[in-house]
């Protein structure tokens, strides 16, 4: 581990680089003197996403050992599930969560899982949140095999049970996804990439999955044929999904490894151009233009490179529109979570009818006090994609 007050060195090869210490470290882009807790946004669905779990070791057994033993692996080191505990939220708010809301969850973190393992292999990255990943412990070829099985596995587990409104939504988006990654490659170390162009590209590679989790937990409990209902919920999600990749890209240039469990920079080098530089790039001076480009396209950098470089961005403005734009996205998301609140059903007080409506009653009450506390979540769950600490 390295001490505090030290940075990993971008741009190096390595697990990790060797730590060089920074004297003064650039500011960060915004003080999160309380972060928003996963925990906060996941307590009204805890139980269930135990449920999920479960199914996802169910799912991953097979008679095969090597993907016994690759499965194992990625079941270990997956932790946050915040795509699942999306969906089961949204799905608690038109009532009971079932088996199948469990099994949607499931599929949505499989389909999850499959695509950072092909991510890592394409990024040929060893390490993902400080983990050794499936090609960094196996081999490209043994990341591809694994992740083809479980976008398999996912859609099996849907077409077996008959969920044809999450098939059909789980089909589009992973086509969507892999146009997400086409991009990626499309753009790397392309210093002209536009906003609209950088947003298309995390829309379709990471809010997509975020707006089918959304959408199918709306489409639940009888909301398949709801269209309305399950555009607003996509469109939520998407937009929670890109306000949580610029905020993850802004982690990029001002995280810490001991957080991130990345090297700082090391999108950067990998070519990737994200908001923060974009938006400097945009509003420099033609001086510091040609320096954050001289910089920025640098396939290695020193320690003192880095510094400057981050000062340029901070000084163009890059890190300050990032950080607003991720949360002006964030609003347009909670927006349309507001928007549906008008919806939720109203009743007699329980107090004033017959004792078996009145029971009814009682299970109504319980019914809204779960819908109350999953729409809370949500909110939280807005809140943890612009204010979390990794």
């Amino acid at each position: 581990m390295n001490k505090p007050g030290q940075r990993l060195t971008p741009f190096e090869r390595g697990p990790y680089p060797a730590p060089r210490l920074v004297k003064r470290a650039p500011p960060f882009w915004f003080p999160m003197k309380h972060p928003m807790s996963l925990s906060a946004v996941q307590k009204p669905v805890r139980r269930e996403l135990e449920r999920v779990q479960a199914q996802l070791r169910d799912l991953f057994r097979t008679p095969i050992p090597i993907l016994n033993e690759v499965g194992g692996h990625v079941l270990a080191t997956r932790g946050k599930k915040f795509r699942p505990t999306l969906l089961l939220l949204v799905a608690r708010l038109r009532g009971h969560l079932g088996l199948d809301a469990v099994r949607c969850a499931a599929v949505v973190e499989m389909v999850h899982a499959a695509a950072l393992i092909h991510d890592d292999s394409v990024d040929r990255s060893e390490l993902r949140r400080g983990r050794p990943t499936v090609n960094g412990l196996w081999s490209d070829q043994m990341a591809i095999i694994m992740g083809d099985y479980l976008y398999a596995q996912a859609m099996s587990v849907l077409v077996e049970h008959k969920l044809g409104m999450a098939m059909e939504v789980m089909a589009r988006v992973v086509a969507e996804m892999s146009c997400g990654e086409a991009l990626e490659l499309q753009y790397a170390h392309d210093l002209g990439v536009a906003e609209e162009q950088y947003e298309e590209l995390i829309r379709a590679k990471t809010g997509s999955l975020m707006g089918a989790a959304t959408e199918i937990g709306a489409g639940l409990n009888g909301g398949g044929g709801d269209l309305e209902l399950r555009v607003r919920y996509r469109r939520f999600g998407e937009l929670v999904g890109v306000a949580f990749q610029i905020v993850d890209d802004l982690f990029d240039y001002q995280g810490t490894a001991e957080v991130t469990g990345k090297p700082v920079g090391y999108d950067l080098a990998e070519g990737k151009v994200t908001l923060p530089l974009i938006a400097a790039l945009r509003e420099a001076t033609e001086s510091d233009r040609r320096r954050l480009k001289r910089l920025a396209g640098s396939k290695r950098l020193s320690s003192a490179q880095w510094v400057v470089l981050m000062r340029l961005i901070e000084r163009c403005g890059g890190f300050a529109y990032a950080r607003r734009r991720a949360l002006e996205v964030a609003a347009r998301a909670r927006a349309l979570s507001d928007g549906d609140s008008g919806r939720r059903e109203r009743s007699r007080r329980p107090s004033s009818l017959p004792a078996r409506r009145r029971r009814a009653g009682l299970r109504a009450i319980d019914r809204r006090r779960g819908t109350a506390l999953a729409r809370r979540a949500l909110d939280r769950a807005v809140d943890y994609a612009v204010d979390r600490q990794c």
